[in-house]
């Protein structure tokens, strides 16, 4: 019996990939160690620590994303979630303010851009449902939070943003029925 091992060939894609990835980590770990030597020296505010964080989006997002977790509805809850904590670094170290506005508005287009993906596609998505359910709960417990605890300065953007993911909630168990609560306890491995 002659056993023929054979491995399936490189794909093109993920050569690419690795030649970006090697011509990229050199100048991106010099803007890393740049910024806040720059910021040291010339002083002022902390606009390093922006910098760095958005250097570490454009490098998990485009140039290395993940490979375990890569499709479509968590690369949009990934983007949303990196692009909030980074409205809200500019907000704290940089421009005070605003963000209270503006974060609520843009997880508000993150819960709805994940939503129509997932409404849209119920039966492939299924699997992908989990980071969905982690954004819905996030932002309700955030939107219940503001309310209960800075009732003198509630937003509208928060009312709108909690009301959304509850609908959104309701939504996604009124159609997966029994399956929402199955996929809870495939990923939490509850029974």
């Amino acid at each position: 019996m002659d056993i023929k091992i054979v491995y399936p060939a490189r794909k093109k894609r993920k050569i690419q990939r690795d030649q970006i990835i090697k011509w990229a980590k050199w100048p991106i770990a010099a803007a890393v160690f740049a910024c806040p030597v720059v910021n040291i020296c010339v002083g002022g505010p902390a606009w390093s620590a922006v910098a760095l964080f958005s250097i570490w989006i454009i490098w998990s997002l485009g140039i290395s994303p993940d490979l375990v977790e890569y499709n479509r509805i968590s690369q949009v809850i990934k983007l949303i979630v990196n692009a909030s904590i980074l409205l809200i670094l500019i907000d704290v170290l940089l421009a005070p303010g605003w963000a209270a506005d503006v974060v609520p508005i843009v997880c508000f287009g993150g819960l709805s851009a994940a939503g129509a993906l997932f409404f849209t596609d119920i039966d492939r998505q299924k699997q992908n449902a989990m980071p969905l359910f982690a954004l819905i709960i996030v932002s309700m417990v955030v939107s219940a939070a503001w309310i209960i605890l800075w009732r003198d300065e509630v937003r509208w953007t928060v009312i709108v943003m909690g009301a959304l993911a509850f609908a959104m909630l309701v939504a996604c168990v009124a159609i997966l029925g029994g399956g929402f609560f199955r996929e809870i306890k495939k990923r939490f491995h509850t029974a």
